[in-house]
């Protein structure tokens, strides 16, 4: 895919986290705040950029006390 305008690229991501939020049957408004970085704009522009998920999520207790940090 070749990036020619990140605006309309940012435009299709927030578009499509709108449309994965109402298949999960959201009840609530839904809005989107995307901020997209210089860098985020020169990897799209990347034609050999790979994404790989690395991300770790973790639940915390919600009595969990952040001033412990």
């Amino acid at each position: 895919m070749v990036i020619d305008n990140i605006h309309q690229l940012c435009a299709k991501i927030t578009d499509a986290i709108i449309k994965f939020s109402m298949e999960k049957n959201s009840v609530d408004n839904v809005s989107v705040i995307f901020i997209a970085f210089k860098n985020f704009e020169n990897k799209m522009k990347d034609i050999n950029f790979e994404y790989k998920h690395q991300t770790k999520c973790e639940s915390w207790p919600e009595n969990y006390d952040l001033s412990e940090m």
